[in-house]
């Protein structure tokens, strides 16, 4: 796709269909509908080597499967957990964690997923890296990054987010990266082998309500990346330990990632829009003040603007896309803002 920037009048059109105006007649050739992208989700939890890692995993695993269901409204079809011991867990567990199994679920999603629907592939464990490269590792053959850009051969136009949350998962993030694609690595590189934390407080973020950052009533890859990666030099620091685990997050396609996410560097942008939640469950919560009810009303507004530009963005120059969606996402920090100077929460 041309990086080119549209012209105004362009990326006028295409915000205006966007904004649920009059669509331009490139839009309209082309029958594209304008429904808000659908979110299916992968846990795959690998060996924990000990019953405590085996337990830790689980239950990292299970609780973020209950969130991502009941809290953020995947539908429960649309949710697969694979595990060491599916035995221990049945009606949880969907079945073993074994490579044949991740490449079988990744074709049976792709094959329902629609053009602009969402994947969120999570992996709870340990990773290990020696001079042939890096692996997670699994019951039977671990796999590599060059295994899991086979097995998502049936994503090309879907947006991924890949949180590797393991040690040595530095090592996924070059190879994996690309457009559409979110990966986030609890390591800097493959070299940092230790067991790490970042799964804890990466699932922590998207059961509690302490990484949602702009208080409306979602969570972001961005948000939950910063929450853990925060939580996690927090935990070192209070266990008086070196920090061993430098997280890293890359979603523009250049393969170096960074540490220091945000809107406003090299990644994070894609991040922001990667929302989990929804419209309801921030409906649900309006206030009784009208003045307030009215700034909820209106952030809600913006929020199904976002999700409605993020259905037509394979009509769009990517330029003009993120020049969109960053407009959009400005205006919902700002209400947010005024959202949180009536409730006394600051600015």
């Amino acid at each position: 796709m041309s990086q080119a920037r549209l012209g105004r009048a362009s990326v006028g059109a295409l915000v205006a269909a966007t904004l649920g105006l009059s669509a331009p007649v490139g839009l309209q050739t082309q029958g594209l509908q304008a429904q808000s992208p659908s979110t299916h989700a992968i846990i795959m939890v690998g060996l924990g080597g000990s019953s405590e890692y085996r337990e830790r995993f689980h239950s990292q695993a299970a609780a973020l499967q209950t969130a991502l269901t009941e809290r953020h409204g995947i539908p429960a079809d649309n949710v697969v957990y694979l595990g060491e011991r599916p035995e221990d867990a049945p009606g949880v567990i969907a079945d073993k964690s074994t490579r044949d199994n991740l490449f079988r679920v990744l074709g049976e999603v792709g094959a329902r997923a629609q053009p602009m629907d969402r994947l969120l592939l999570v992996l709870i464990g340990h990773g290990t890296s020696n001079r042939g490269g890096t692996q997670f590792n699994l019951p039977g053959p671990d796999i590599t990054p060059s295994d899991l850009q086979t097995g998502l051969i049936p994503f090309p136009t879907q947006t991924l987010a890949l949180v590797h949350t393991g040690s040595a998962s530095g090592g996924f993030l070059a190879p994996l990266s690309g457009p559409n694609r979110i990966i986030i690595a609890a390591t800097r590189t493959q070299r940092e082998r230790n067991a790490t934390e970042f799964a804890q407080f990466f699932v922590e973020a998207l059961t509690a309500d302490g990484a949602d950052l702009d208080h409306d009533e979602r969570i972001s890859m961005l948000e939950a990346f910063l929450y853990a990666r925060q939580e996690v030099e927090r935990f070192y620091q209070e266990e008086n330990e070196l920090l061993t685990e430098h997280a890293m997050l890359d979603d523009n396609g250049d393969g170096e990632g960074s540490h220091e996410a945000g809107l406003s560097g090299p990644d994070g942008l894609l991040a922001a829009t990667f929302l989990l939640g929804g419209a309801a469950g921030t409906a649900a919560q309006v206030p009784d003040d009208p003045a307030l009810a009215r700034l909820y009303e209106q952030r809600l507004e913006i929020q199904e603007r976002i999700s409605q530009l993020q259905a037509v963005r394979a009509a769009m120059e990517e330029d003009a896309y993120f020049a969109a969606m960053e407009e959009l996402l400005v205006e919902l920090a700002l209400k947010t803002r005024e959202i949180r100077a009536i409730e006394g929460g600051g600015p």
